[in-house]
């Protein structure tokens, strides 16, 4: 998902990648074609199907010489679980390949080609390339092109490298602390480490790794001590979510069943005591209302037009700039996230009133969480995530948001201990600089991707993309995920 704005990138500056495609693609017809005896697929063995492909194709690019990594990350992308719409449509392994796997087979040669650029010992894997008749001439040509404009710029060199190291290094990170991940729920106040163990799933859920680790010791906490979980807690941030939230995301998360009915009467229960504890919900306890009615969501409790409209009516005083100058960056954004999630078209001049307060909060030095505070990637993320969803993203067309967020996940990383002592905040910056380079890379429009093409790349390929009337081609063979433009989840 961090290498889709790359991969945009490349597209748009190599002419001849078109024939690369091509070439990967006839190459592994032919294979599938003389390898498969019975080529045909039902709703009894597809599933069986798949994992044979999955199987053959490892094999394939193993002999050709991929590392093992190329092929894990791939392979593991939650993209190619089956659903009942490709269970009817698919009738051959030959379309299993075409509408479930062949995106994920061109990303793994793509990334390749990504890391060639910085790294001379990719050298012999690329040779090969060219002697199975992965890369014509033409293409050779253009590669090594834009690799010396690469290595006669060290500062992009360097950028580029650290880029696609990221996820790199924060696999390995989870993989060496991967017992203490597990057991996590075994600590003292087990209720309490939900919300660090939410964060936790999600960067793991990122980077689709929830088949390398055992999650049975948190599904049974979970379905045996639902009483524990299922609370309320004060100080509630998005950076320590409601504890219920958090419980219920996971249990849904592992294919737990829960007691839905107990659930809901919860839900209406904490809704009743809210509206009793505060003047203004939507002001005075912004995240609440916002994991609140995520919940309701995921446990399809719908709410009425009146209890919506309670959760979201305040006072104007609320909105004066003395009052909103005191809430967090963060905060405001996701007032207005409610706003338009709920399909609320009143409260103009409220809304003005945050936007004025949020633009405060964007510095040449990176975006703060407060007016005079520190530069924060939760920040980053909403105040990407609110102009992605105002449709104002070249308000932001000046800085330097990608170095602000690649240099933020490496200190964090390097800070970062799994243990008894786990920092929420390490945690949650790295959970949103991650989201970051998700909006960074899935929204594909042109401001996004120069900001990308910016930091990674000499000024040649970024004149090339600022001249381009076409940003997404129609012919390139990768994914294109989305971000969906109220909710900010991906996609697929």
């Amino acid at each position: 998902m961090i290498f889709q704005g790359i991969f945009n990138i490349l597209d748009l500056y190599f002419r001849e990648i078109d024939l690369f495609y091509n070439n990967i693609d006839q190459y592994f017809r032919d294979k599938i074609n003389n390898h498969f005896i019975d080529p045909v697929v039902n709703n009894d063995n597809i599933n069986q199907k798949l994992e044979e492909l999955t199987k053959f194709l490892t094999k394939i690019f193993k002999e050709i010489g991929f590392e093992g990594k190329y092929i894990e990350n791939g392979f593991l992308d939650p993209f190619l679980e089956l659903n009942n719409e490709d269970k009817e449509a698919i009738k051959s392994v030959l379309e299993l390949y075409e509408k479930k796997v062949a995106s994920i087979v061109y990303e793994i040669f793509l990334e390749v080609i990504v890391d060639y650029l910085v790294d001379v010992e990719l050298a012999p894997l690329m040779l090969k390339l060219k002697s199975e008749g992965f890369l014509t001439i033409e293409f050779v040509m253009e590669l090594r092109n834009l690799k010396t404009l690469i290595e006669n710029s060290s500062e992009k060199r360097e950028n580029l490298k650290k880029y696609i190291q990221i996820q790199e290094k924060i696999i390995d990170k989870f993989k060496e602390n991967k017992q203490n991940i597990e057991s996590f729920e075994d600590l003292q106040e087990p209720q309490y480490k939900l919300q660090i163990l939410y964060l936790i799933y999600r960067i793991i859920d990122f980077f689709h790794l929830q088949k390398m680790f055992d999650f049975s010791h948190i599904k049974s906490y979970l379905e045996e001590n639902v009483d524990e979980w299922l609370i309320d807690v004060p100080l509630v941030s998005l950076k320590n979510p409601d504890i219920y939230f958090c419980g219920i995301y996971l249990a849904k998360h592992l294919n737990i069943n829960l007691d839905g009915k107990k659930i809901k009467e919860f839900l209406i229960n904490l809704y009743e005591e809210a509206l009793d504890r505060y003047e203004s919900l939507l002001i005075e306890a912004t995240d609440g209302v916002y994991y609140f009615i995520k919940t309701t969501e995921m446990m399809k409790l719908w709410l009425n037009y009146e209890k919506v409209n309670t959760l979201i009516k305040s006072d104007p005083k609320f909105f004066e700039p003395n009052y909103l100058k005191n809430l967090e960056t963060s905060q405001l954004v996701v007032i207005l996230k409610l706003y338009h999630h709920l399909g609320v078209i009143k409260f103009e001049t409220e809304k003005r009133e945050i936007r004025e307060e949020i633009e405060l909060r964007v510095t040449p030095e990176g975006i703060k969480q407060f007016r005079d505070g520190f530069v924060s990637s939760e920040a980053t993320y909403y105040v990407l995530f609110c102009n992605y969803m105002n449709n104002s993203l070249d308000h932001l067309k000046e800085f330097n948001l990608v170095e602000s967020v690649v240099s933020r996940i490496y200190r964090n990383l390097e800070l970062l201990d799994f243990s008894v002592d786990t920092n929420y905040d390490l945690i949650s910056e790295l959970f949103y600089s991650i989201e970051s380079l998700k909006l960074l890379n899935c929204i594909e429009t042109k401001e996004m991707i120069i900001h990308l093409a910016k930091y990674l790349f000499p000024q040649e390929i970024n004149e090339r993309i600022s001249s381009t009337k076409e940003i997404i081609r129609e012919k390139a063979k990768f994914r294109h995920l989305k971000v969906n433009r109220v909710t900010g989840e991906t996609i697929y």
